[in-house]
């Protein structure tokens, strides 16, 4: 018989507190250790589309009164993907496709929403302040007769019987558990910020702001990509009252404007000031007919943010060990496909799942890492395959190496 006392997981990002949340509501001790040293140390990204992984996952792993706050600070779309214009008006609307096999049976299918990430981060978090630990980055680890001993880079340890890295895609982890595992620069840069609701709403189709996302592009592949958050301030406020311990800052709706394309139309970003960062975004799309660029000028200067796109390569873990990974730390991919978190929380909430049969005394951990691993690194790495494709098609992404 397994014994599973303690579990370590390295990352705070989406993946590691969904599983950090699933592991607390079954009994098992764990430990979450951040590099960073506060929740808001970096920027990582505004709006988040949820579909049925995630949201099905908030929704398993969190206690009634944070699934109430989750849903109450959600913003439930129409399943479609808004496909507009250089001129921002509409051309088409096409369907979601969700295929999520029987990963959720007897829970509702087809449902989308977009979220803020900071507020879905800040709901993950609660009730788990005795858990993470923040200013942890790790050095290395080592297996034990007993476990795995994680190594930081203050001088600390940590001993448990698993070790997870949901660290993102330069993972810690992976480096060591899984080396061949890589990956390639997808030869996009995208430039990130928000604009406020109503200055949206008067320049852009209707379509664009109740759909999961909207998208034009242009001959250069150049896109222009937007897509609301809204939050229904009545309810939240109300869940928020019967949330104790639940700090949930208070938001004003906002749509995320990405505009992106190959690296050569947007140099040297890194060096650039969020204001120059938002008249460079306008300036890409200066030839556009109508309103793109005008939209953009009306964004909030201080929010831009660049961002250049990397991608996993597919590829296999090796026999399990007591050291598994999840999420970007594994299957990283472009955001084509909105896939990204919704394949973290999904990965978390299987392995807690997994982990907490084994503690129960269920399964031995071997295997049951072992069906874990198969089954996760088949679909995340289909899912990268996927968007990898739609990359290459809709903004001249690079294609994955052979």
């Amino acid at each position: 018989m397994s014994a599973l006392r303690k579990v370590l997981v390295i990352g705070s990002g989406l993946g590691g507190l969904t599983l950090a949340q699933s592991l607390r509501g079954g009994g098992i001790d764990v430990a979450v250790f951040e590099r960073d040293a506060s929740p808001w140390d970096r920027p990582q990204g505004y709006r988040l589309h949820l579909d049925d992984d995630a949201v099905n996952a908030a929704r398993e792993v969190l206690p009634g009164h944070l699934v109430a706050l989750f849903e109450a600070t959600s913003q439930f779309t129409e399943p479609f993907t808004t496909i507009l214009k250089t001129d921002l008006s509409v051309v088409r609307r096409l369907p979601a496709h969700d295929d999520h096999g029987d990963v959720w049976p007897g829970r509702e299918n087809r449902v989308h929403a977009n979220v803020d990430r900071a507020t879905l981060r800040q709901i993950l978090m609660s009730g788990l302040d005795d858990v993470i630990h923040f200013g942890k980055e790790l050095v290395r680890y080592e297996d034990t007769p007993d476990g795995v001993t994680a190594y930081f880079g203050d001088g600390t340890t940590a001993h448990g019987d698993v070790l997870v890295g949901a660290d993102g895609i330069r993972s810690a982890v992976r480096a060591r558990r899984a080396p061949h595992l890589t990956t390639v620069d997808a030869g996009i840069t995208a430039l990130y910020g928000r604009l406020p609701l109503n200055a949206a709403r008067s320049r852009v189709p209707a379509e664009a702001l109740q759909d999961i996302f909207a998208i034009a592009s242009d001959d250069r592949k150049v896109f222009l990509g937007l897509g609301s958050v809204r939050f229904p301030t009545a309810p939240a406020r109300a869940a928020a009252d019967h949330s104790p311990g639940t700090a949930v800052r208070d938001q004003d709706d906002y749509v995320v404007c990405v505009v992106g394309g190959r690296h050569q139309f947007f140099p040297a970003t890194g060096d650039l000031s969020g204001e120059r960062l938002r008249d460079l975004a306008a300036r890409t799309v200066a030839d556009w007919p109508g309103l793109a660029a005008d939209l953009i000028r009306q964004g909030d200067a201080e929010s831009f943010f660049p961002v250049r796109m990397y991608t996993s390569v597919p590829g296999t873990l090796d026999a399990p060990t007591n050291v598994t990974l999840l999420g970007d730390a594994v299957h990283a991919m472009t955001p084509t496909l909105g896939r990204g978190a919704n394949l973290a929380m999904r990965d978390a909430t299987l392995l807690g799942r997994t982990l907490r049969t084994v503690a129960a005394g269920d399964r031995e951990l071997d295997e049951a890492l072992h069906h874990y691993e198969r089954d996760m690194t088949a679909y995340g790495f289909s899912v990268v395959r996927q968007a990898a494709r739609i990359g290459e098609q809709r903004m001249a992404q690079n294609p994955l190496p052979e």
